[in-house]
C-alpha cells in the first residue's frame, strides 16, 4: 500500500546499518499457525499484561529476548513460547520469516513460524500474559482490516500497518509481520 512507502523506506535504511543490529538486544518471536481439521487456520497472538515498560498491554506474538543459556534464537523462541503460554515446540521445527529492529526497546527481533496440527492446551504465565487470541488467518488476509497507524521514528510521523481485532489494537512489529505474511509486502 502506498501509504506505507515512507515506513518501508526507513525500514530498508535500517537493514543497511549493521551497527544497529550489532548494538541491539537479540530477541525472537513465533507465529504459531493452528491448522486443525475442519477449522479455518488461525494465528495465535497474546495480550501482554500491564507493566512498566515499552510493550505493556500490547497484542503480540509469543517471544522475548535471548537468554545467556539459549544456544541460538530458535531455542530462545521455543523457550519463550513454553514460558509464556505453556506450549512446547521443537526449535528445529521453526522456520525463519524475517527480522525487525524495535527501536523503543532496542530489540533486534527474529520472527519464526511453526504449523501446529493438534489442539493446544495453554498454561499462561499470568505474570506476563493476560490473554491468548486464536485469530482466523482470513482476518489478516482481508485488506479491509488493514488500518494505517501513525508511529514516530527519528522525530518523523509515519504510517505503518495495524489491525484491530475484537477491539484490540495490533500494531508495531506484530502487525508488520502479519502484513508481510498475508499481503506479500517485502520490507
Amino acid at each position: 500500500m502506498k501509504e506505507f512507502e515512507q515506513f518501508r523506506s526507513i525500514y530498508r535504511q535500517i537493514l543497511l546499518k549493521p551497527e544497529i543490529k550489532a548494538q541491539a538486544i537479540p530477541a525472537a518471536v513465533v507465529v504459531l499457525f493452528l491448522e486443525l481439521p475442519e477449522q479455518e487456520p488461525q494465528v495465535l497472538l497474546i495480550e501482554r499484561n500491564q507493566y512498566e515498560g515499552h510493550h505493556s498491554g500490547q497484542m503480540a506474538l509469543p517471544g522475548g529476548k535471548m537468554d545467556p543459556n539459549d544456544l541460538d534464537l530458535r531455542e530462545a523462541a521455543a523457550r519463550e513460547v513454553l514460558e509464556e503460554i505453556g506450549v512446547e515446540i521443537n526449535p528445529t521445527s521453526l522456520d525463519y520469516i524475517t527480522e525487525h529492529w524495535i527501536h523503543v526497546s532496542n530489540y533486534w527481533m527474529t520472527a519464526f513460524s511453526i504449523r501446529i496440527k493438534k489442539k493446544l492446551t495453554y498454561d499462561l504465565n499470568k505474570r506476563e500474559i493476560n490473554r491468548i487470541f486464536e485469530i482466523p488467518v482470513s482476518f489478516f488476509q482481508d485488506p479491509a482490516n488493514i488500518i494505517p497507524f501513525e508511529v514516530s521514528y527519528d522525530g518523523n510521523k509515519i504510517l505503518s500497518p495495524s489491525f484491530t481485532y475484537e477491539g484490540n489494537l495490533i500494531w508495531g512489529a506484530t502487525a508488520l509481520i502479519m502484513y508481510q505474511l498475508f499481503h506479500g509486502e517485502e520490507y
